[in-house]
């Protein structure tokens, strides 16, 4: 799960919808930034959350789990979002109403 919402609140949404596992990490996207290639690739396995991403943050993680061989999909509810979605398997981009109803 990426999102723009703080740590304690993705980790909460996360742990609530079974996401986030005992054994799962959580990131902020500041700290994953700093990361190199070879640091992300041994964390992706166990990465479950990452909080206060950036555009460029979810474009980098798709980038490296690609590479990775993973299977990919990137839901993006703005042009910021096209990157990530350009360059995965599955992309899903919202309309104009977004997660907002």
């Amino acid at each position: 799960m990426v999102t723009g919402d703080n740590l304690n609140t993705a980790i909460a949404i996360a742990r609530e919808c079974g996401i986030l596992m005992e054994t799962g990490e959580a990131i902020e996207g500041p700290k994953f930034r700093q990361l190199s290639k070879d640091q992300m690739m041994a964390l992706l396995p166990r990465l479950q959350v990452m909080a206060r991403s950036s555009p460029t943050d979810k474009h980098t993680l798709v980038s490296v789990l690609c590479e990775m061989g993973e299977v990919v999909a990137v839901t993006g509810d703005g042009t910021n979002d096209a990157p990530a979605l350009k360059e995965v398997d599955i992309g899903l981009a919202m309309g104009i109403a977004g997660t907002e109803q």
